[in-house]
Order: C-alpha cells, then structure tokens, then sequence
C-alpha cells in the first residue's frame, strides 16, 4: 500500500472514530441541576424571572411513529432544571405543536419526566417520575408521581398506595383543538419525599452532588406518534423507556458548594476571611489586600499554589478552600533612610518609591565619580 492509499485509510478511520464517539456522546447529554435561589410557582407557564438561576438544555425532539419508527416531525424544545434540597424543579417547553386534548377514543397527549434513579442503565422496580397530560380526567393528572412498576410500564404512586407528594401544570398558548402554539409543562418532583422507600428518591444532602439518568417523553397518542430526549432511534423500541438505559441523559444533582477563604497575617481579602455558598459553576472573585508593611506573595487553592495573580477566580464546581499568603516588605536602606518607611503603605507604591529612591542613589554615585 503507498502512502497516499495509507493516508486515506487513517483519515477513514479517523473520522469514524470521532462521528462514532460523537454519536455516542450524544446519547448521555449532561445537564447540570443547578441550586435554586427562586421556588417557581407550578402553574403552567414561565413567569418573569422564576427559572432565571436554572439550566437551560435547548433540544430537538423527533416524533417518530409508533408502528415503524420513523420519523414524521420534529419539534424545538427546551429543559429547564434546578434543584433545592427538597425538591427538583422541571420545565420543558415545546414549540409549535397542535392542541390536543382527549379525543373520542380517549387518547390525550402526555408528557413525562422519567427517570434512572441511581443511573445504572437499568430502570429498576420504584425509579421515579413525573406525568403531564392534557386530560384533566388522566390519573396522571391528579395523581402525578410515577413509579416503574414493571412490565414495561410506568404508574401513579397513588396506586401504590403511596404518597403524592409533587406538584405539576401545564398550558398551552392557543389551546383550542388542532391550533398551532407552544407547550410548557411545569413540575416539582421530591428528592426527599414522605414515604422512605423506594418510590420516592431518597436522596440525602450528603450524597451530592449526584447523577441520575433521566429522559423526556412527549406523546401524542392520536397521531400515533411519540418522542423522547435523549433519542436513539438505531436501538430497537427505543420509545419504550426500558429498553434501553443508554437512552437516559445524565442529570446532576449539585448542592451549594463551599468556598473557604482564609489568609496568613499581614492581609485581608475580599470577600472577607470567612466561607461562602455557591451554586454549581458560579465563578467567584478574591482579591488580597495586604496590611501596611506587608505585600501579598501567592495564593493556595486547595493547598496548591496556584500563582499570584490578583484578584483571582474560583469556580465553584465543588467545595475549595482557597488561602492569601502575605510576607514582610523588606527594608532597604538607602544613605541610612529607608525608602520603604517614607512610602505611603501599600505595595504597589512601596516598590514604585523603591525603584525612584534607587535610582535617585545611582544618579548620586555616577554624578560623584565624574567630578573626580
């Protein structure tokens, strides 16, 4: 084989490696809960400023049909996610889809929020969810919390006799049968819930930050059509919310995460010496400010150095502790002053007196030597 064949060949490779790898990436989209700062009002529509501080995951939602899988629309979307220690809040918004509500038969259009509890690619008996449906009459309407329950099927905890303990709602923009308009759909979903079993979470402060799997599916029962987030459609009944657990995203779960600044003496910092909460992601600015006769000398984050730079930026994707070193000025006397104690006290200034005090000095010495 020449080299240009050879070249060909890596290039081939190569490049179904990285489509391969992409693909695969794609199927486990990681989303990032972050800490609500505002509890939304569950009513069915975004109101100004209530998801601000939640992450936003912009999809593409493929209806595909139920009998042979393929796809016969696509629909633009969006997940909005964050989490307080009791509680997930869900919204997922779709854009530019009929009015549904039950038709003759009694088929209704539904969202549901389903998902892998510990993420193990496996949707175990009590892994949990949430249902939305546009008939007001659906058991998944007053009775929301799902469970996998087995044989392929989700059903309400109600059933189960346990609690109800989440909350959901959703609107429409023109909700009059067959118009077109945009859906949002709303929901709490317990992390902690009331029952202490396995059809609620369960999940404790101290186990966060925490992945979970999770997956959207949007139905629409009268067209014969439905579609899921994350999407595979190459894995058979991939509709099917078990059939698969690569099928499932990731979602993490993140707390308020920790920062702790402290500092040697000889200097403060801003934000003051003290600790701090965050939510996931957010990058947070330090600044040193040395005492007089004192200059700052490095920062430690985590007990590494991590260079002098001031302020400095922290960002906050788990606990840090982040440490101000500051050491004495040195004095330097110059014709038996000491040029440090006659600058104003700070650094900067100190070092800029220094370099006008020496070469003050050497202007002296070179004037001294010509006049001999």
């Amino acid at each position: 084989m020449d080299r240009r064949a050879l070249g060909l060949v890596v290039v081939s490779i190569t490049m179904l490696l990285f489509i391969s790898a992409f693909a695969h990436a794609d199927l486990e989209p990681t989303v990032n809960s972050l800490w609500a700062t505002t509890v939304p009002t569950i009513n069915g529509t975004i109101g100004p400023g209530e998801w601000a501080d939640a992450a936003v995951r912009n999809f593409t939602l493929e209806m595909r049909s139920r009998t042979d899988g393929s796809l016969l629309k696509t629909l633009n979307a969006s997940f909005l996610v964050k989490n307080s220690w009791n509680n997930l809040y869900c919204a997922v918004q779709i854009f530019n889809d009929d009015y549904e509500a039950q038709d003759a038969v009694g088929r209704y259009n539904g969202l549901f929020m389903l998902f892998d509890d510990n993420h193990n690619h496996v949707v175990d008996v009590g892994d949990n969810g949430e249902g939305v449906t546009t008939w007001t009459g659906s058991p998944f309407y007053s009775h929301n919390d799902l469970y996998y329950f087995g044989s392929d099927f989700w059903d309400a905890d109600f059933y189960a006799l346990k609690t109800n303990d989440g909350s959901m709602a959703f609107s429409h923009t023109n909700p009059v049968q067959g118009a077109m308009g945009d859906w949002t759909f709303e929901m709490t979903i317990p992390l902690v819930g009331t029952d202490g079993d396995a059809y609620d979470f369960a999940i404790s402060l101290a186990s966060l930050p925490k992945t979970v799997g999770y997956k959207i599916w949007f139905q629409e029962p009268a067209k014969g059509t439905d579609g899921v987030y994350p999407d595979e459609p190459a894995i058979s009944k991939n509709i099917l919310e078990t059939s698969n657990g690569a099928t499932f995203g990731n979602l993490i779960i993140h707390p308020l995460y920790t920062l702790t600044v402290i500092t040697t003496p000889g200097g403060t910092t801003n934000p003051a010496p003290g600790q701090y909460q965050y939510s996931y992601g957010t990058i947070v600015s330090v600044q040193a400010m040395p005492d007089p006769g004192y200059m700052f000398d490095h920062w430690e984050l985590d007990t590494i150095n991590v260079g002098a730079a001031n302020p400095y930026f922290v960002t906050m994707n788990e606990n840090h502790t982040i440490k101000a070193f500051f050491k004495t000025i040195p004095s330097v006397p110059v014709g038996g002053i000491s040029f440090y104690s006659l600058a104003p006290k700070s650094s900067a200034t100190s070092i800029a007196y220094g370099l006008l005090f020496g070469l003050a000095a050497v202007t002296i010495v070179v004037s001294r030597r010509r006049k001999k």
